[in-house]
């Protein structure tokens, strides 16, 4: 029999893993897994017999080593056992808390979480405020997490590597890189500058309104595969950044809702001055370490995925957000 073709990344057929849960976690039979999205990692809802739901992710092959992996889920149980709402990871019967299986393209890891329910945050004042204090919580409670390797969320991690994977894709771009090459060179000098000053420790990484739920018992934190040891004020920046780039809304309510936010992490763990000043330049380190991000997808996503529109909205903001908060 010949060796499947090699293949990037594959979608792993539902029934398959529902045999693999039911043999790892001894779930009974006549649970449903389905696939609910596709992205870094795949998602999946898996539903039991009596109604009670889970989440499943398994792992892009390559994205994430065994140890970042089990720092991940290290922190998640870290954080909860400290009070924080978080969506936990539940373990295998053999006690480990992820595992393995051999795809296509390679080793997959796994983990199976509790599911988080309850609404989205909304983009209001109010919810935002909530999800500032929550921040607030999250940060200190993991002051004394430590637990193997994992990478930093540093300038090279946020900045230098996102364009090394962007510019090969945007030779036909120049306007457009010139634009972003700007950025990274002044946000990376401002930042250098500031780092001795920027409080660094445990960050969630991914801190947009999308990775957390609002149920009557409180907020849940779910998703902390971007964590790593970095800039608390980086943390912060990535609810800015998603606010004036992803909101509906006019600036000045988007701007509202920022300092809501901020504020309510303030009143609990107040910023030094220094970190006050990276905010600004955080955002756009943020909006870069997003794009290439998703230049390093191309060869799952597609380079159509990345064409013109992508690269135009990525240089309009940066070029317009240089302008308007981080002038000199």
């Amino acid at each position: 029999m010949s060796s499947p073709f090699p293949a990037v990344h594959s979608v792993l057929a539902a029934p398959a893993l529902a045999d693999l849960l039911r043999q790892e976690y001894a779930l009974p039979a006549g649970l449903q897994v389905t696939l609910l999205r596709r992205n870094i990692s795949d998602t999946y809802l898996v539903t039991l017999p009596d109604g009670e739901r889970a989440i499943l992710r398994v792992y892009r092959s390559g994205w994430r080593t065994r140890a970042d992996v089990a720092w991940e889920l290290a922190l998640t149980r870290h954080v909860a056992a400290r009070g924080v709402g978080a969506a936990q990871v539940l373990p295998r019967q053999n006690g480990e808390l992820w595992g393995a299986v051999q795809a296509a393209e390679g080793e997959r890891f796994y983990a199976l979480f509790e599911y988080a329910a309850g609404r989205p945050l909304q983009t209001t004042p109010e919810d935002a405020a909530l999800y500032g204090n929550l921040a607030a919580q999250f940060h200190a409670s993991a002051t004394d997490f430590a637990a193997g390797e994992r990478f930093n969320l540093d300038l090279d991690h946020l900045i230098t590597q996102p364009m090394q994977f962007l510019r090969p894709l945007m030779l036909d771009f120049p306007e457009q890189w010139a634009t972003l090459e700007a950025a990274a060179q002044r946000t990376h000098a401002t930042l250098s500058k500031l780092a001795p000053r920027l409080s660094w420790g445990v960050c969630h990484g991914d801190l947009h309104e999308l990775n957390v739920r609002v149920a009557p018992d409180g907020l849940r934190l779910i998703d902390f595969d971007c964590g790593g040891m970095g800039y608390y004020a980086y943390d912060l920046a990535v609810y800015w950044w998603s606010q004036v780039t992803h909101s509906d809304k006019p600036p000045a309510e988007s701007q509202a809702i920022w300092e809501a936010f901020l504020g309510a992490y303030q009143a609990a763990r107040p910023l030094s001055q220094a970190d006050h000043a990276a905010l600004p330049h955080f955002v756009l380190a943020r909006s870069l370490w997003f794009m290439g991000l998703m230049a390093g997808r191309a060869p799952e996503f597609g380079t159509e995925t990345l064409g013109q529109p992508f690269f135009d909205f990525g240089a309009n903001f940066v070029g317009e957000w240089m302008q308007k908060e981080v002038a000199d």
